[in-house]
Parts: structure tokens; sequence; C-alpha cells
């Protein structure tokens, strides 16, 4: 029989379409849907196919007249999966859903169009599918950009450790947060005499020295609590969330030992080892924290450290503060 379609967009709803469909030669609902110009599919609440043009066959690299009557689950049991998603959604009273699938090296946006009878009750699925692979290429592309940007801006180039902008981030943030005022601590490493560190061993020497000790941070705290920076030539800043005075100075010293135990040398007659001087500045409530605050008490606590000795640590208390 010759199978005159009418309008499709008054169908989407209409029962007799339908019936119109599942009465239908194969080559009549292929002839049919294959003037529509995206890949489409009808399909019971079984997940049968009762209708597809060649389009919506060729994402599975099959025939439409091969596909027809099959069951969605013997072809993609992603698609059917999400298919049982949908039925869920339209039994809810949902009138349409659209998902994302990969199949055969492509993206599909799959649009789901409820078809209901007279009583309101679902009687088949359209489905439309919508390659977006280039536009996922595209928000990839776009993705990846905006990570190197982020790492640009963010990100210490020599150690890998976030920045001096990305600390002042921290701060704001911390600054303004309602919830959470706990305490926290701040450390500076300070490595001392790096300026005749370089001088002696090169400035390759010297990024090289930074971006071990960066690892060495790493690898001796909690990411989970501590947040490392590197802010300068020769400085870096150590945040602790929750941090007791106590927690931060037994930090401080493990901290302080470890790096001298990394026996990274002076290229001079003694054989000087490098060390570092640590100051801490701990804070009863986030809220009170300002950037040029926080660096100002930190380079004072390093001060005291180094008026001390190299290889020193103190604890900047609210006297010395003020």
């Amino acid at each position: 029989m010759e199978f005159k379609h009418p309008n499709f967009a008054t169908l989407m709803n209409e029962e007799h379409f339908v019936h119109l469909l599942q009465n239908a030669e194969k080559l009549d609902l292929v002839s049919f849907t294959s003037k529509l110009p995206v890949p489409v599919a009808i399909l019971n609440c079984d997940a049968r196919f009762i209708g597809l043009n060649q389009q919506f066959a060729d994402i599975y690299e099959s025939d439409a007249l091969y596909l027809y009557g099959k069951l969605l689950n013997n072809f993609s049991t992603i698609v059917y999966a999400q298919f049982q998603d949908v039925l869920l959604a339209f039994e809810a009273g949902q009138e349409d859903v659209d998902f994302e699938f990969y199949s055969k090296g492509r993206f599909y946006l799959s649009f789901y169009k409820a078809l209901r009878n007279s009583d309101h009750q679902l009687i088949a699925i359209i489905i439309i599918a919508a390659d977006v692979t280039k536009l996922k290429r595209r928000e990839k592309v776009l993705l990846l950009n905006n990570q190197k940007l982020h790492d640009h801006i963010y990100l210490d180039s020599i150690t890998g450790l976030p920045n001096k902008m990305a600390l002042d981030r921290l701060i704001s943030d911390l600054h303004h947060q309602v919830e959470n005022q706990s305490a926290c601590a701040f450390l500076k490493i300070d490595i001392d005499d790096f300026k005749r560190f370089n001088q002696l061993n090169s400035y390759t020497r010297g990024d090289e020295a930074l971006a071990q000790i960066g690892v060495l941070l790493n690898g001796e705290t909690s990411q989970d609590t501590v947040k490392i920076f590197r802010i300068n030539s020769a400085s870096f800043i150590i945040f602790i969330d929750n941090a007791t005075e106590w927690a931060a100075l037994t930090l401080a010293e493990r901290l302080k030992f470890a790096i001298q135990q990394e026996n990274i040398l002076f290229e001079n007659e003694d054989a000087e080892l490098l060390t570092a001087s640590i100051g801490i500045c701990h804070f009863s409530s986030k809220s009170s924290l300002t950037e040029f605050d926080l660096l100002q008490k930190l380079d004072l606590a390093v001060r005291h450290a180094k008026a001390t000795s190299k290889n020193s640590i103190h604890v900047l208390n609210s006297n010395q503060a003020d």
C-alpha cells in the first residue's frame, strides 16, 4: 500500500499515527521516515523499532529495514538504559527528555518525545538524534584552553604549585566564608641564602632545587587540609585548615628537617646544605584574614626566625604582630 503521510509535526501526539506505523509495510515506513532531515526512530514501549530512517540506522552501521521490528537492547545497552529512564520520566508526566550517547566514534544528542493516546496513556516514543561530535570536540578544545589559561594564571611554572595569585584567591574565599570560620594557620618557608645559592650553583640548579623542594612539600603534607603556594623566588606559603598552634608547629619542624635532609649542597668548599627558615601565623577566625595583613605578619615571623639563626622557626604571637 502507498504510505501517505500528513504533516509530521501535527501527528506527534495523535494516536492513529502510531496505528498507521504499526500497520504499514517496512518499505513504506522507510520511505516515509527517509524524508525527515535528521536521524529519527519510533519505538513502542517495549523498546522495539516500529519505524526509523536510514540516518538513524547509520548510527549503528546497520540497515533501516533490518532494524525494523528489532529490540533496541540488541544494539545498544547504553541507549537502552537511557530508554528505561525515559519511560520512567514519561510515566511521571514528562513529555520530552534528552540524553547524550556515544556510538561508533561519534557523539549524539538524543531527544525523546512521548506519543500518547486520547486517555493520555503512553503508546510510543519518538527518538530524534543529532550528531554533536564537532561540538564536543570544540568543547574539549575550549576546556583544554581554559585549563591552560588557568594553569598559566594560577600555577607556578617551575614547581607546578599554585602561585601568589592562587593564594590571593584563597584568602579572598576564606575571608568571605560564612559557614566555616574555624581556626587556621599559615607557614612561610623561606629558603636561606637562596640568592647566594643561585650565584654559586647557577640559576638552572636553583630552579631544580625549588622544584625538588616543591615535590618534597607535597609529599610531606596532607592534601585534604593543607594547600601549598610558591609566592616568589625563595618562598613558599602553606595554609593549614582547622589547625591548632601545636599542629602548625609540628608540621613546620617536620618540613624544616625534611628540607635539610634533601642534602641540596652549595657548590663551595664548606659543602654547605640548603636550609629554610619558617615563620608561623595562627588565626582564630578566617574572617579576620586579609592578604596584606597575612603577608606582613608572615614576613615578620620569618625575619624573627632568621634573626635567631638560619634553619629556625618562629611563631608570631599577638604582641609581636601588633
